[in-house]
């Protein structure tokens, strides 16, 4: 599935001999496997432990992974992303421009926050509106100064309120925005807030019992300037850059491979194909087409899925 002489762009050549003759001596041999069938025995178990991941961090929050596109980012995301929806029931992809280097992006340009967070238990009643005014200006003077040490411009700077919230006698809390006053309205709003999230996570709320606050927490967030996108050009037909065999579904197949930056969104690639990039290696399955933004950023569906 990676060329072994586009690794990393042609910087660094992969050993195709040496990794066939590991995975032969000490997985395929010794389950009494072929090494085509070991290889895509690792890559079913692999896929089906990320899968899994993806399934606990959504449905433990009452959200369907059918609701979503995947994004699909590091060096071998693309390789993986396919497999991965088709197990998720996601009909949408999307690969962004340079995955690679996707995170170190980010990091880059991610704005600066704060999250001051307290911790003092007082149940969700309008008698401690007192202590919550008080700990809430508190820790907004914290991000204040914060802030203000970064030397982020007060227009930059933002600040939100959250708490996390529980009923009496749980050992867990949820974390809830306050989007409101700290008044008796927004009391009742963030309360209300807290239930509608645990029926929505548990499947059950329970309105009349006593609401705890265990933290306040305030973030405070300074904005930074980013990047202005980079245009994307192509256009007319893209015509795959060579053919190799490729082993899916128990079986070697010849399928085309593309460049990336030839692809054009006037001209879907259709799957099996495998699309090529210096850091990355994409595998597009059957059933599977892309076609590129005007960022350059890659938008895969199955066929017949909403545009």
């Amino acid at each position: 599935r990676i060329e072994p002489d586009f690794f990393l762009g042609g910087a660094m050549s992969l050993d195709r001999p040496a990794a066939e003759d590991a995975l032969r001596d000490r997985v395929a041999r010794p389950l009494g496997l072929g090494t085509e069938d070991a290889a895509e025995g690792i890559l079913t178990v692999a896929n089906a432990n990320m899968a899994a991941a993806i399934k606990l961090s959504l449905f433990e929050k009452g959200l369907d992974p059918r609701d979503f596109a995947l994004v699909s980012f590091g060096g071998g995301g693309g390789l993986h992303a396919i497999d991965l929806a088709e197990e998720l029931g996601v009909r949408r992809l999307v690969f962004p421009r340079n995955p690679g280097t996707l995170s170190a992006y980010g990091i880059l340009f991610s704005d600066i926050t704060h999250d001051i967070a307290p911790s003092r238990l007082l149940p969700a009643v309008p008698e401690s509106l007192p202590a919550f005014e008080t700990l809430a200006a508190e820790l907004m003077d914290e991000g204040r100064t914060l802030l203000e040490r970064d030397g982020i411009p007060e227009a930059d700077r933002g600040y939100a309120l959250f708490a996390d919230l529980r009923y009496r006698g749980q050992a867990f809390e949820l974390l809830t925005r306050w989007t409101g006053g700290v008044d008796e309205p927004g009391l009742a709003a963030v309360a209300e807030a807290f239930h509608r999230q645990h029926q929505e996570r548990f499947a059950y709320s329970e309105r009349d019992t006593l609401v705890e606050i265990l933290t306040l927490r305030v973030t405070a967030t300074g904005r930074l300037p980013k990047p202005a996108l980079r245009p994307f050009e192509s256009g007319g037909a893209p015509e795959p850059k060579g053919r190799r065999d490729v082993y899916l579904g128990g079986e070697w197949r010849e399928v085309p491979i593309y460049d990336r930056e030839v692809l054009a969104a006037e001209s879907p690639v259709a799957g099996p194909a495998i699309i090529d990039e210096p850091y990355t290696t994409i595998l597009l399955a059957e059933g599977w087409s892309v076609a590129p933004t005007a960022t350059g950023d890659l938008i895969a569906r199955t066929n017949g899925s909403p545009a």
